[in-house]
């Protein structure tokens, strides 16, 4: 008999690790966006009000 492969014999771990590395990804990249727009809001919110004074 021919010896399997790792993917072969582990295709539901292999699967499920791609599954989470994937979303991790995302809701990393979706924080990182967010921090980035609190930010640049902050900034804008700022210069309007020293534009004021």
């Amino acid at each position: 008999m021919k010896p399997q492969s790792w993917l072969r014999r582990n295709w539901l771990y292999a699967a499920g690790g791609v599954f989470v590395t994937i979303h991790l990804a995302t809701w990393l990249m979706q924080r990182a966006m967010k921090s980035s727009a609190r930010s640049e809001a902050a900034l804008r919110q700022k210069t309007a009000e020293d534009k004021l004074d």
